[in-house]
């Protein structure tokens, strides 16, 4: 009985050190280079060496265009728009204080692979527009819109 109490208590005082996981909004932050999406981001509350499954998703909407020889959109030009949703995840180690620091890029399609032009002419990304971006540690359940 002392040892089934014993072994409850352990069990109790390591997971109130591992403390309440989240992510730290003010020290993450989202870029953007045309289809390819970068968040940074600092997570706390971890417990030290833990090791956590982190993903970011968001929603691409993306214009892609053929262009010609001198860089100029033909009269009738040879446009396709993608809408979708992206994800990407990796594995990550949290530190000694339980603080995890890192970095995740999700990228669209290249105008290559979504948009076949004549010849003379070569398929360019016009627009692209991130929205619903979030972040989530699938291990600890930690969440984050963005």
């Amino acid at each position: 009985m002392i040892a089934a109490a014993s072994a409850a208590l352990l069990f109790t005082s390591t997971a109130a050190q591992a403390g309440n996981a989240h992510f730290i909004a003010s020290q993450t932050s989202v870029s953007q280079s045309g289809t390819a999406l970068t968040v940074k981001f600092k997570e706390a509350g971890l417990e030290s060496g833990s090791t956590e499954t982190i993903q970011v998703s968001a929603h691409l909407d993306a214009t892609y265009s053929c262009v010609n020889g001198g860089k100029k959109v033909p009269s009738d030009p040879k446009k396709t728009t993608v809408s979708g949703d992206f994800q990407q995840s990796g594995t990550f180690t949290a530190a000694k204080n339980g603080n995890l620091l890192g970095s995740l890029s999700v990228t669209g399609p290249a105008a290559s692979s979504v948009l076949d032009c004549p010849p003379g002419q070569r398929a360019t990304l016009v627009a692209a527009a991130w929205s619903s971006i979030t972040i989530d540690d699938l291990t600890s359940g930690a969440h984050l819109e963005l």
